[in-house]
C-alpha cells in the first residue's frame, strides 16, 4: 500500500473528501440512531409503566369498590330482613330442607346451570319461595351491577341459606368439614370472629364446590339493631373479572402478559397467554417473581418470562387491605423493540447510500479542483527552468485558482524584470565593493583606537554622504572622548575625597554604636531588675490580700462565737427559770404531803396507808428541791463562765478588728508600691525599646557609612579604569590621551 505522503494530490484530495464525508455521515447517523433508540426504549418503558400503573389503579379501585359495596349492603335493612326471613322460612320447610332447596333450585331448575339465577319464584307455595321472590331480584341486580361471581347469605349456624347463582354449594353446611376448609368457609368463620364492620378475605384459589373455578371471597357480619350478629354476607369475585380489569390498558398483539402474584410465589390471576399457568399455580423462580414475592417495586430490562422468552419485567406491589398481591407485567422484548430494529436497518441503508453518493460527488469535485492545479504545476516548473514565455491559462476563473493563475502571470513578469535588473546591479555592486573596502579600512583604524583616521578620498555620488557622515561622526567622537577624559580625572579626585569622609564617618558611627549598645544593655538589666521587684511586690500584695481575707474571716468567726455565747447565756437564764419553777413545785408538793399526813393522822388506822404515801411524796419533793438547788448553783456558775467567755470573745473580736484595719492599711501601701514599681517597669520597657531602636538605627548608619566608603573605593577604581580605557585612543596625529595624575594629598589619603 502506498504511503499517504507519496500519493498525488489528484488521488489524495478525493480520498480525504470521501473519508471526511463518510465519517461525518456515519457519526451523525449513529448519533441520531442512538438518540432515537434511547427515546424509543424510554417510551417503551414509560408506556409499560403507565400500563402497570393503570392496572394497579384498576385492581385497587375494584377491590375498594367491592369492600364499600359489601359494607353498604351489610348495613341495608333489606339485607337484615332477608337473612332473618330466609332463616325463619328455612325452618318452616316441612320436608327435609336441604333436599327441598336442592331439588327446587338446582335439580328441577328449568334454566341451564350457568343461568339458574333466572329462576325467581318456583310457584310451589312454600314460604321460602315467597321470601326468595321478594329478595332475589335485589341481590341479582347487585350481582350484575358489580360483576360478582356470586352473593351468599349465611346464618350463624353455618347454613348457606341463599345464593344468587344456586351452584352446588347452595344450602350446604359450612360450620365444619370440607366446606369449612374451603375459601368461602374460611371467610365465613373469620367474619363471625371479626369485629363489627370488619371485612374478612380469602385469596384467589380453586373453589371445588362449584367445579373448581377459581375465585376470591370477601365477607362481613350482618348485625341487628341491637348490634347482635344474625348472619354473614359474602361475595365471590371471579378471576376473569380481575383479568378483564388488567387487560383494559394492554397493547394488542399477544406479546404482553399481566397477572397477580402473592407472597408465596403463587399466581392469583390467570395468564393472559393461554397454556402458561392458571390461578394457584406456582410460578418459576425468576428475578421478577422473587421481587414480587418480597413486594419490591422493580424494572427488569431482561428476564425470562413464563413462556421461556426474553422479556421486560415490571413489578408493582399493591396496597390492598386483605390481599398481599404484587402486579407483574411481562413484555416480549422482540416485539417491544421491533421498531428499533427497523430503524437500525433503515439507518444502515441510508448511511451506505449517503457514503456512495458522497464518494461520487467528492471524486468529481476533487477532479475539478486538481486539474487546474496540475496546469499551474507545469507553469511553475517552466518558470523554474527560465522559460518566461509560457502561456498561463485559467486567469479568467472567478475562484482561488483564477487568483493563483493571475498571481503566477504577475510572478512571471517580475522574473523577467529581475533578470534585466541583475546586470545593472552587478555594476553597482562593484562600486559598492570599493566603498565597502575604504570604509572597512577606516573602521579597522577606529577599532585600534585611532580617532584621526578621516577619509580624505571622495566616494561616488551615492556614497559621498556616507563618507561625510563618517568624518563628522569621528570628529564628534574625538570631542566626546576629550570631555570623558576630563570628567574621569574629576571623578577620581572627588571619589577619593568622598572615601576619606565616609571612612571618618564610619569610625565615629561605630564608636557611637558601641557606646549606645553598652547603654542599652545597662538599661535592659535595670528593666529586668525592676520587673523582678514588681513581681515580688505583686506576690507580697497577694499574700497581704490573703492575710486580710483570713483576718476578715476570723472576725466573722469571732462574731459568730459571741452570738453563740449570748444564746448560751439566754438558755442558762431559761434553765434558771425552769429550776425555780421546779423548786416551787417541790415546795408546794412538800406542803401538800404535810397536809396529807395530817389528814391521814386524823383518820387513824384507816388513813395509815395514805400516810405512808404522803411521807414518800414528801421525801421525793425534798429530794427534788435539793436537786433543783444543786442545778441552780451549777447554772449560776455556768452563767458566770459564759459571761466571762463572752467578754473575752468580745475583746478578741475588737483585737481582730484592729488587726484587720492595720492589715488593710499595709495591703493598700503594698498595692500602691506594686503599682508604682509596675509603672516604673513599663517606663523602663519603653526606654529599653527606644534604646534598642536607636541602637538598630545606629548600626544601620554604620553599615551605610561602610557601604558609602566601599562605594567610594569602587567609584575611584572605576574612574581609574575609565582613564586607562580613554588613554588607548589617539585624539590627533598619533597623540594619545592624557593619563589622570593624582595629587600628593590624594595619594596620602589613599595610603
Amino acid at each position: 500500500m502506498l504511503k499517504a505522503r507519496k500519493l498525488s494530490l489528484t488521488l489524495k484530495l478525493p480520498l480525504i473528501m470521501v473519508a471526511l464525508t463518510a465519517t461525518f455521515l456515519v457519526t451523525v447517523s449513529f448519533l441520531v440512531y442512538r438518540m432515537a433508540e434511547q427515546n424509543i426504549r424510554q417510551n417503551v418503558y414509560s408506556s409499560h409503566e403507565m400500563a402497570v400503573k393503570a392496572g394497579q389503579q384498576a385492581v385497587t379501585s375494584l377491590i375498594g369498590s367491592v369492600r364499600r359495596d359489601l359494607v353498604m349492603n351489610a348495613d341495608q335493612p333489606t339485607t337484615f330482613r332477608a337473612i332473618n326471613n330466609f332463616n325463619r322460612v328455612y325452618q318452616m320447610i316441612e320436608e327435609e330442607p336441604v333436599g327441598y332447596l336442592t331439588r327446587t333450585y338446582i335439580t328441577n331448575n328449568p334454566n341451564a346451570a350457568d343461568q339458574r339465577a333466572e329462576l325467581v319464584d318456583p310457584n310451589d307455595g312454600e314460604y321460602y319461595s315467597q321470601a326468595h321472590n321478594s329478595y332475589h331480584p335485589t341481590f341479582l341486580r347487585s350481582l350484575r351491577l358489580n360483576g360478582y361471581q356470586d352473593i351468599y347469605l349465611f346464618n350463624t349456624e353455618g347454613r348457606l341459606l341463599y345464593t344468587v347463582n344456586k351452584q352446588d354449594d347452595f344450602a350446604q353446611d359450612f360450620s365444619s368439614g370440607a366446606n369449612a376448609e374451603s375459601g368461602l368457609g374460611q371467610v365465613y368463620h373469620a367474619a363471625l370472629q371479626a369485629a363489627p364492620g370488619e371485612i374478612t378475605t380469602s385469596d384467589f384459589a380453586a373453589y371445588e364446590l362449584t367445579g373448581g373455578a377459581p375465585g376470591a371471597f370477601l365477607a362481613i357480619q350482618i348485625l341487628s339493631k341491637s348490634k347482635a350478629v344474625v348472619g354473614v354476607l359474602a361475595i365471590q369475585l371471579s378471576s376473569e373479572r380481575i383479568a378483564s380489569v388488567l387487560t383494559a390498558n394492554l397493547e394488542q398483539g399477544g406479546h404482553q402478559n399481566i397477572y397477580l402474584v402473592s407472597e408465596d410465589g403463587v399466581a392469583r390471576s390467570p395468564s393472559l397467554i393461554e397454556g402458561l399457568f392458571e390461578v394457584a399455580d406456582p410460578l418459576p423462580n425468576a428475578a421478577h417473581i422473587q421481587a414480587a414475592m418480597t413486594r419490591d417495586e422493580a424494572l427488569f430490562e431482561t428476564v425470562t418470562a413464563a413462556n421461556g422468552q426474553d422479556a421486560i419485567g415490571l413489578v408493582k406491589p399493591l396496597d390492598i387491605q386483605g390481599f398481599s398481591w404484587s402486579l407483574v407485567m411481562e413484555t416480549d422484548r422482540n416485539a417491544a423493540f421491533a421498531v428499533v430494529r427497523e430503524i437500525r436497518q433503515v439507518a444502515i441503508g441510508m448511511i451506505a447510500a449517503a457514503v456512495v453518493i458522497a464518494t461520487i460527488v467528492s471524486w468529481i469535485a476533487a477532479n475539478r479542483v486538481t486539474k487546474p492545479i496540475q496546469a499551474l504545476r507545469g507553469v511553475t516548473n517552466a518558470l523554474a527552468e527560465g522559460d518566461y514565455e509560457i502561456e498561463i491559462s485559467g486567469r479568467n476563473r472567478g475562484d482561488e485558482l483564477g487568483d493563483l493563475a493571475c498571481t503566477m502571470a504577475d510572478f512571471r513578469d517580475r522574473l523577467k524584470q529581475a533578470d534585466e535588473a541583475s546586470v545593472r546591479e552587478a555594476e553597482a555592486a562593484r562600486k559598492t565593493a570599493n566603498v565597502v573596502e575604504t570604509m572597512s579600512g577606516a573602521l579597522s583604524e577606529l577599532e585600534r583606537g585611532n580617532l584621526a583616521c578621516d577619509i580624505e578620498t571622495p566616494f561616488v555620488a551615492n556614497y559621498e554622504a556616507l563618507r561625510e557622515n563618517f568624518n563628522h561622526s569621528l570628529s564628534n567622537l574625538r570631542e566626546s572622548m576629550s570631555s570623558v577624559v576630563d570628567a574621569s580625572q574629576n571623578v577620581d579626585r572627588y571619589s577619593d575625597e568622598q572615601k576619606s569622609a565616609a571612612t571618618d564617618m564610619a569610625h565615629r558611627t561605630e564608636s557611637a554604636a558601641v557606646t549606645l549598645e553598652e547603654t542599652a544593655n545597662a538599661i535592659h538589666d535595670l528593666s529586668d531588675s525592676v520587673k523582678a521587684t514588681a513581681d515580688r511586690a505583686s506576690r507580697v500584695d497577694s499574700v497581704m490580700q490573703s492575710a486580710r481575707s483570713e483576718a476578715e474571716n476570723s472576725s466573722t468567726v469571732v462574731t459568730s462565737a459571741v452570738e453563740a455565747m449570748d444564746q448560751i447565756q439566754q438558755a442558762s437564764n431559761e434553765i434558771s427559770k425552769i429550776i425555780n419553777m421546779i423548786d416551787d413545785i417541790a415546795f408546794q408538793t412538800n406542803l401538800l404531803a404535810l397536809n396529807a399526813g395530817v389528814e391521814a393522822a386524823r383518820a387513824g388506822s384507816a388513813g395509815s396507808g395514805f400516810a405512808v404515801v404522803a411521807h414518800e411524796v414528801r421525801a421525793l419533793a425534798q429530794r427534788a428541791s435539793t436537786a433543783a438547788g444543786q442545778i441552780k448553783e451549777l447554772t449560776n456558775a455556768s452563767e458566770d463562765h459564759v459571761s466571762h467567755g463572752v467578754a473575752m470573745v468580745g475583746r478578741a473580736g475588737d483585737a481582730l478588728t484592729s488587726i484587720i484595719g492595720q492589715v488593710t492599711s499595709v495591703s493598700d501601701l503594698v498595692t500602691e508600691i506594686a503599682d508604682g514599681v509596675q509603672t516604673q517597669s513599663l517606663g523602663l520597657d519603653k526606654i529599653n525599646g527606644a534604646m534598642r531602636q536607636l541602637d538598630t538605627v545606629t548600626q544601620q548608619n554604620t553599615a551605610m557609612a561602610e557601604e558609602a566608603s566601599a562605594s567610594s573605593q569602587l567609584l575611584q577604581r572605576e574612574a581609574q579604569n575609565l582613564s586607562g580605557i580613554v588613554s588607548r585612543f589617539e585624539m590627533s596625529n598619533g597623540d594619545a590621551g592624557p593619563m589622570p595624575q593624582k595629587t600628593p594629598e590624594q595619594e596620602l589619603r589613599r595610603a
